[in-house]
């Protein structure tokens, strides 16, 4: 008999929406009524190319109005991509202080991600040397003052570790490896194996990823071997979904959480990975209870 699925007290910290320069799903407002028709808690909404915390906050006004009393947050934050000035401890500053609870590191335009598909060009992380660039590490400092979620992005493996390593030693407490099974990434559970006993930090695991050709594919066999290596306690499921191919979000969250409890993972891990983790890393507190 299969365990039943519930959504209720939900967090996804990777929802894509529309406005976009691409197509979506949902819009904000979209989003925002279906995760409070599912119970959710809260969701990040995230876009490549500009700040979502003006229209998280959007979204909470909507919520207010449009439904009744719920316990339902959305929450934005920052890409550093070119749109935003690549590494810009301005453009952190002010999301940060708009109540951005995200940081990620370049996506679409790091150099990592330039180079797997094929362009030149791209942010980088560090110097020729491997060391991080001062305007890297100043907002590294913005992120610890105002206790934000440093991601990663799509950084290469090499640059993940330096880039933990040098914002551990700065003081940033919440430090997230972006979807680290997508194969821009394509981080080895060894190395993840590495940055959690070395750093602590919290993987996050995608239900599913775009290949180079267009078509999208489930990541959800993969992520259930690296949990049952790994363990639930580093890792966040997240949908990082919101383009037309993959299901809607509600529905996307409903069929990768069926698929780990078809597969034995336990009620207790599928909180941590979806409530408990997710809630400490936004502040949430009172989802903890």
């Amino acid at each position: 008999m299969k365990q039943a699925i519930s959504l209720n007290g939900v967090i996804d910290m990777h929802v894509h929406t529309a406005p976009d320069i691409c197509q979506r799903t949902y819009n904000d407002l979209e989003l925002t009524a279906a995760a409070v028709h599912a119970g959710a808690r809260a969701i990040v909404i995230k876009g490549h190319h500009c700040s979502t915390v003006a229209r998280a906050a959007l979204c909470n006004a909507y919520n207010r109005t449009a439904f009744d009393s719920n316990s339902f947050v959305m929450y934005g934050g920052l890409v550093l991509n070119y749109e935003t000035g690549g590494l810009n401890p301005k453009a952190v500053q002010t999301a940060l202080e708009m109540g951005a609870k995200i940081i990620w590191l370049p996506t679409v335009d790091a150099e990592n991600d330039c180079h797997k598909h094929g362009r030149s060009g791209g942010i980088r992380m560090t110097n020729d040397r491997g060391v991080p660039l001062p305007e890297l590490r100043r907002i590294f400092t913005l992120i610890k003052e105002y206790d934000a979620v440093l991601a990663t992005g799509h950084i290469s493996p090499e640059e993940i570790r330096c880039v933990v390593d040098s914002a551990r030693n700065i003081g940033v407490q919440k430090i997230v490896i972006t979807h680290p099974e997508y194969w821009v990434v394509d981080m080895s559970l060894e190395d993840q194996q590495e940055l959690i006993s070395d750093y602590n930090v919290i993987l996050e695991r995608c239900f599913m990823q775009p290949l180079k050709n267009g078509q999208w594919i489930s990541n959800a066999e993969r992520n259930l071997k690296a949990i049952r290596k790994l363990g639930a306690e580093n890792s966040i499921l997240s949908t990082g979904c919101g383009n037309p191919a993959t299901p809607p979000w509600e529905e996307s969250m409903r069929q990768y959480l069926q698929f780990m409890a078809d597969h034995n993972v336990s009620r207790d891990e599928l909180r941590a990975m979806t409530e408990t983790t997710p809630a400490r890393l936004l502040g949430l507190t009172d989802a903890l209870d």
